[in-house]
């Protein structure tokens, strides 16, 4: 089985491989994920707009029907007048042509109010759909730069994850999470030591730990300065 220091050092060279891999597509991937959002907030925008010229449509339909059955019921009230017996039969008359008016007037007011409503939804509409048909436009763009640059990226990546996993499992676990917590403030988190000094920080390494590491391989050294996980030379 092979040494602690041996493990860790693989372990980095995965981490900076990757690191480096993952690098190349800079923020490419965000930039895509912040172009999807977009696109889906102008579909739902241009969405929002249809539907509510739709539902404009059905009132214009649903208005004009009962203008028209206002109309017929004014006609066979106006013509009911001609037959009554009584002023009080009149005035029942004359009241219900005057609540079928109002109500013809307030739907002119509504017609009216829902014309201008139209009128901005339509515009809205119509820069709408050019401005998600652009926003589809730079999305197809960014999602072909992405795959153009991430081409081969992929099963190399899934192929140094897939290693780093399996040798995660052969790292005991405390000296696994010590890395990983090392690697939050430094991406090198295990460094050679060269010309007896840590490469990471370039702090002389005291003797008797390189010593110590020589023999000890199965442990795990720390830099005094940084705090890096030292490997032999």
């Amino acid at each position: 089985m092979s040494s602690l220091a041996t493990m860790l050092a693989t372990m980095s060279d995965i981490d900076s491989t990757l690191d480096d891999l993952k690098e190349e597509l800079g923020d490419l991937p965000q930039q895509v994920k912040d172009a999807e959002e977009y696109v889906r907030a102008k579909s739902m925008h241009t969405e929002k707009a249809e539907k509510d010229l739709k539902e404009i449509e059905l009132f214009k339909i649903n208005s004009g029907n009962r203008l028209l059955e206002i109309k017929d019921k004014e006609d066979q009230l106006a013509q009911q007048q001609f037959n009554v017996r009584n002023n009080k039969e009149f005035d029942a008359i004359t009241n219900e042509i005057e609540m079928l008016r109002d109500e013809r007037n307030k739907i002119y007011d509504e017609q009216r109010t829902v014309g201008v409503k139209e009128e901005n939804l339509t515009s809205i509409l119509e820069e709408s759909k050019k401005e998600l048909e652009e926003a589809q436009k730079g999305l197809a763009g960014k999602e072909d730069e992405l795959t153009s640059i991430s081409h081969g990226h992929n099963d190399e990546i899934l192929q140094h994850t897939k290693q780093r996993a399996e040798l995660a499992q052969a790292i005991p676990v405390s000296i696994l999470a010590e890395y990983e917590r090392i690697r939050t403030f430094h991406k090198d988190a295990a460094v050679k030591v060269k010309k007896n000094s840590c490469s990471g920080c370039f702090s002389k390494v005291p003797p008797q730990r390189i010593v110590e590491m020589r023999n000890k391989p199965d442990t795990m050294f720390l830099c005094e300065h940084c705090g890096r996980i030292l490997l032999g030379e």
